[in-house]
Order: C-alpha cells, then structure tokens, then sequence
C-alpha cells in the first residue's frame, strides 16, 4: 500500500508540478544543470524539495527506534498525521509552495519508518533499488539458491505497486484534478487503519502465547 501512494503521489506531481518528489537521483543531475546554465531560482527550488524529504526522514530517525520493520512500533500514528495533514494543508494551503513541500516531506517521513524487512530493503517511495535487488535474487534463483526467491518475488511486488499506483495518480488525477490530494490523505488514514488492525491481530496472538501485549 505504502509502495501505491508512492507512485501515486510522485505520479501526480511529475504532472502537475513538473517535479518528481519521491526519488532525487535526476533531480540532482538537474540541480548540476541550472547551475551550470545559471539557473539559479530552479537550483534552490530543487534543494528545497531535497531537505523538505530529508527533513521527513529525520523526523521518522528521531520518532521510530530501529531500522527493521517491527509491528510492536507505532507506525499507524505516523500514517495518520501525514493523512491528517495532507488534508488540512489541501483545505488552507491547497495553492501554495506550503503544499507543495510537504508532499516531499510526507514522502521522506514514509521512506524513513523502517528500512528492511526480514533482511530485504524497503524503499517505498522508489524502486530503483528493488529493481536492483529483483534482479540480484534472480540471479540467485539462478544458482540454486531457491530460498531467496520469495525476496525477488517480494521486490517485484514493490516494483508492480508503484507502477500501479503511477498509473491511477495520472487517471485519477486527470479526472479530478487537484481534488485528487482528498483521495491520498484518505488513503493514508486507510493504510493507519490496516496497520492497527494488524498490529491488534498480532497483539492478541501475543497475549494469548506469551501472556503480554506489544508495549
């Protein structure tokens, strides 16, 4: 799900903004680009959206302890402010660069929740590295090593919700236009409530074998 709104959300963007908010790899190379064609205001523009995510992803290092994705931590809170905010800043905000920042902002907070999961990274806002790690698993497969395959098929996974997610951004985008930002603020109160409802299931299995629940 995460993976979805990542696409879509960068999907959006790339269209309405003209700027990917999600991935910085072209986005640096553009940043050598104006400076070079002494483009300076684009420059600075770029750069800001670059720390606005870096800025959410710090935010998500000081609030979840641990790289490794663990139900007993609360990453439904952090799905629900960005959904909740998201929604206000549309409602007051929906026309200026206040908007604008937050998305990278809310896509490096999501980026940052946790990094792997059982040894495989986890980039949700990208797939640049599951594209990678899909073909190294493969490659894997290859020689034998049947035990990593359920990771390749996890990466391509990763890879066909991003791509899925682009896709409805654009189609919906174009249906609705700016009102589309309602549907992921939404989106993301969803995915807190899957994460909670998870999170109770495995709390009770937990209580009923060990006798405690996640603290």
């Amino acid at each position: 799900m995460l993976c979805f709104f990542g696409g879509f959300i960068n999907t959006v963007s790339v269209v309405k903004y003209s700027y990917t908010i999600s991935h910085f790899t072209g986005n640096t190379s553009k940043i050598a680009i104006n400076i070079a064609s002494g483009n300076f205001m684009e420059v600075f523009k770029l750069i800001f959206i670059m720390v606005s995510f870096m800025i959410g992803a710090a935010i998500s290092g000081y609030l979840v302890e641990g790289r490794e994705f663990n139900l007993k931590r609360r990453y439904g809170y952090s799905f629900v402010a960005l959904g909740i905010g998201l929604l206000f800043l549309y409602t007051f905000a929906g026309n200026t660069w206040l908007f604008f920042y937050y998305l990278p902002f809310m896509m490096g907070v999501q980026n940052g929740l946790f990094i792997s999961y059982k040894g495989v990274v986890i980039r949700t806002t990208h797939i640049s590295g599951s594209v990678t790690d899909a073909g190294v698993y493969l490659g894997h497969c290859l020689r034998g090593k049947l035990e990593d395959r359920w990771k390749g098929f996890f990466c391509f996974y990763m890879i066909v919700a991003f791509l899925v997610g682009g896709f409805c951004g654009i189609e919906l985008y174009f249906l609705m236009k700016s009102k589309v930002f309602i549907l992921v603020g939404f989106g993301y109160i969803m995915i807190a409530c899957v994460y909670f409802f998870l999170r109770h299931r495995c709390n009770v299995l937990c209580m009923s074998s060990e006798g405690y629940p996640f603290k």
